[in-house]
């Protein structure tokens, strides 16, 4: 017998305060797979049919198997004519998607993001010294400058270039929210723009060659290939971590004992950035097509059917994790889904995330103190896109200490 659900989790009601876990809490109970009925009349969601996998052995398995759920379209609810029409890493599978990502993974080594941490923890401090004292936002003013600037050093984006460009990722993010105020042409000007501004950088990279990411990948890509890039590596590497960098520091601030043993013990930042970020799991979903008939938890799923790994609900699985919905910076092992459990697909940057998270974590706790100063404020749109539940804004003070 399907499991169909009898409850909508298209309804923006249902993540006015976040992602709603104690519907997935109940959905996991009942089985790892369920059948969602197409919703007609929802702003930005399609009026289709899909699968929603919400437990974690599913999920994983699921995520690792290319050849049965395949990533043509992209990861959106419903495939995207953009993503479908060239060669986009977040929309190939094995061997087309296998080169690309050679030529990606080189320039994102582990080698390189060690080098990385000083330049991580002194962009942290400069940005935390311009915040001190006042009143900030957390979202903006710290959170989101961080991993924008750190790409920015890694493309090669001049200095003078990136308040517009941090501009505009912003609102192309956003205007895929139709309840912002966003209209359809304001939201396809900031991804020509963008894509405009990728082509003026490819362009003088050629021209003029320096030690950058940038430069190198120009020398391997074309330019669609690298266009869509800028835009995947500008949303899902700002984004992503922007949510759990928010949602990591709320629940240390809810948690005055953790935010203790990482002051007191700052080798623990490691393994409070993988807690923070399987707390936040900043991706929502991942969207799929089956290739084939296939049975899941019990569940027949036809060939052609959308499906739809439910990430943090995989990430608060009772059978996965013990106590899951206690934030707790020492667990270990944590094997979370947040950069999709392994597999061809496994998150490009998760060790640039992972190192931001920590770095900034530690350097935070190593010299400031920060409280709240007003509700934190989240996006409620629901699952227009599949990185659409975080906090948009979170007033604090910061303090230095010492």
């Amino acid at each position: 017998m399907t499991h169909v659900l009898d409850v909508d989790l298209t309804d923006p009601a249902l993540y006015t305060n976040g992602f709603p876990h104690e519907v997935f809490t109940e959905l996991r109970s009942r089985g790892a797979i369920h059948r969602h009925l197409a919703v007609e009349g929802r702003p930005a969601i399609p009026p289709i049919p899909f699968w929603s996998i919400v437990t974690h052995p599913e999920i994983q398995q699921a995520n690792r198997d290319w050849k049965t759920f395949a990533a043509t379209g992209g990861p959106m609810m419903e495939p995207n004519p953009l993503l479908s029409a060239g060669r986009t890493l977040v929309s190939m599978d094995p061997p087309d998607q296998a080169e690309m990502r050679r030529i990606i993974t080189s320039e994102f080594t582990p080698r390189m993001i060690g080098r990385l941490e000083q330049l991580i923890a002194a962009r942290t401090a400069q940005i935390l010294a311009a915040a001190t004292g006042e009143v900030c936002d957390f979202v903006a003013d710290i959170a989101y400058q961080v991993p924008m600037h750190l790409i920015a050093d890694i493309v090669g984006i001049p200095e003078s270039d990136r308040p517009w460009v941090f501009e505009r990722v912003d609102h192309l993010l956003k205007s895929g929210d139709p309840y912002r105020g966003y209209t359809e042409d304001d939201r396809l000007g900031f991804q020509v723009e963008l894509f405009e501004y990728a082509q003026r950088l490819t362009t003088d990279k050629r021209a003029h060659p320096t030690d950058d990411v940038w430069t190198k990948l120009a020398g391997q890509l074309d330019g669609f290939e690298l266009e869509m890039f800028f835009l995947i590596l500008s949303i899902a590497g700002s984004e992503t971590t922007r949510n759990a960098l928010t949602q990591g520091l709320i629940a240390l601030l809810d948690n005055p004992d953790q935010w203790t043993e990482l002051r007191t013990n700052p080798d623990v930042a490691l393994t409070a950035a993988d807690e923070s970020i399987r707390w936040a799991s900043p991706v929502l979903f991942f969207g799929r097509t089956a290739t084939c008939d296939v049975t899941v938890g019990g569940q027949d799923v036809k060939a052609g059917d959308r499906v739809l790994f439910w990430y943090p609900s995989g990430n608060r699985d009772e059978s996965v994790f013990a106590d899951p919905f206690r934030f707790d910076v020492h667990r270990s092992p944590n094997p979370h889904l947040s950069f999709g459990g392994g597999g061809v697909h496994y998150c490009l940057g998760a060790n640039l995330a992972r190192k931001e998270v920590q770095v900034v974590l530690g350097v935070i706790a190593a010299g400031y103190d920060i409280e709240l100063a007003g509700p934190a404020v989240w996006a409620g749109g629901g699952p227009v896109h599949n990185v659409g539940i975080g906090i948009d804004s979170l007033p604090v003070r910061v303090t230095a200490r010492g």
